[in-house]
């Protein structure tokens, strides 16, 4: 690489020292291919990180929807205690669901997963049909029934 540019530094210039207009020409399709080749790097590195934001959500809705079905098919009684991560992919975000799914929102994004259908509240009072999870955060997820004999998935902070 350096004996082409000594070559393109020799070449560039005339007898008195002055550069030639085919040499500044050169110069600046140079500049304009690799400002090109920075933008587009730059744009891709964004790609990539979105698309791990992304799963790391995923991963973590799959995660939580999977300690709570656990603990709704080990029947009433069954309890576990599962913490939430303090970040996902250094971004701040609050996992919401109820009994029709849990939907991770981070960084202006959202991500579904599957919950079977059943009751699930934040309360001991089964009251609350929907449970907001934040992160670095204890929780203790309880299945319980009611006195109509329904079962319900109980998720308190710990």
């Amino acid at each position: 690489m350096g004996l082409i540019l000594n070559n393109i530094n020799v070449s560039m210039m005339d007898s008195k020292g002055w550069l030639s207009a085919d040499a500044l020409i050169a110069f600046l399709v140079l500049i304009i291919l690799i400002t090109s080749f920075i933008n587009i790097i730059s744009i891709r590195i964004d790609t990539v990180n979105t698309i791990e934001e992304a799963s790391e959500a995923r991963a973590l809705g799959e995660n939580i929807a999977q300690q709570i079905e656990t603990t709704h098919s080990n029947g009433p009684g069954y309890y576990t205690i599962y913490r939430t991560p303090r970040t996902i992919f250094h971004e701040y975000y609050y996992v919401h669901f109820n009994s029709s799914g849990l939907y991770i929102f981070v960084n202006g994004k959202t991500s579904y997963s599957h919950l079977s259908l059943m009751r699930v509240t934040g309360s001991d009072y089964l009251r609350d049909l929907q449970v907001t999870m934040k992160p670095d955060t204890t929780y203790n997820i309880t299945s319980t029934k009611d006195t109509l004999k329904n079962t319900w998935i109980v998720v308190k902070e710990v």
